[in-house]
């Protein structure tokens, strides 16, 4: 029989649910995945089947839920919940004033999205004092400063490389809706799209870097979400990629709780 993990901890983006089971105990400055015994992803409207997957282990101990998707997935995960007779009432969070050693600096705190408020204590426990500049590349990207001392300084949203696709293709006539690829000369209008969107998704990453860097020299850059395996390559600064920067702070939220 397997034995009952501490956190189940839970992002749901605009796109997909990711989810992982995790020990409690990871030091700061080590990835919270060398604590993940299961992890899996699902896209929002497969959320139902989770209770298959989930069943399969003890309750866990604590469900932490970062959610920026509404309301329209809650009531299908608290169903998947009821595979465990015994589970704990999940606690949905929501960005703090200050926490695990992170300041809110935007003017009404609240409305910062938990994913991004979760990606920056996932920073601070990765990189301590030190700034970072955290771009999350997901359905939206954004792009946040977290500086040496803890403060969230600002950040930006722009639509991601998936979304920006997407709309060239809805709002034009003669723009194709097909996969392109990415390539230096690009000779047809699918690789046409797909350089120019992944070149615009890098330019804006690099631009705020060296803005930003001006201020702060100590400056680090991390990259997460989906598209970050294919912004990546396309970066002239240096990087670390994280897998996913909001269970990363889910997962310090969930120790210091």
């Amino acid at each position: 029989m397997p034995t009952r993990s501490p956190y189940l901890l839970i992002d749901i983006g605009n796109t997909f649910l990711k989810w992982g089971r995790y020990e409690a105990g990871a030091p700061a400055g080590m990835p919270a995945a060398n604590a993940c015994s299961s992890y899996g992803r699902v896209l929002l409207d497969e959320v139902a089947t989770l209770s298959a997957p989930w069943n399969a282990n003890p309750a866990p101990e604590k469900i932490i839920v970062s959610n920026v998707a509404g309301t329209r997935v809650r009531n299908p995960l608290l169903r998947a919940f009821e595979s465990w007779p015994d589970a704990p009432p999940p606690q949905w969070i929501a960005s703090q004033t200050e926490q695990c050693g992170v300041r809110n600096g935007y003017l009404n705190p609240a409305q910062l999205g938990s994913d991004r408020w979760a990606a920056l204590i996932g920073a601070r426990a990765l990189f301590g004092a030190r700034a970072t500049l955290i771009a999350i590349c997901g359905t939206a990207t954004t792009i946040d400063l977290l500086s040496a001392d803890g403060e969230f300084v600002g950040g930006v949203i722009m639509p991601g490389l998936g979304l920006m696709q997407r709309v060239l293709h809805e709002q034009t006539a003669a723009l194709p809706d097909a996969q392109g690829e990415y390539l230096n000369y690009p000779k047809q209008t699918v690789d046409a799209i797909a350089t120019g969107c992944v070149h615009a998704q890098a330019g804006a990453v690099e631009r705020l870097y060296h803005l930003h860097r001006r201020e702060h020299p100590d400056l680090v850059l991390v990259i997460s979400g989906g598209a970050a395996r294919t912004l990546g390559p396309r970066l002239t600064i240096e990087f670390r990629y994280h897998g996913n920067l909001v269970l990363e702070g889910l997962y310090r939220i969930a120790e210091s709780a």
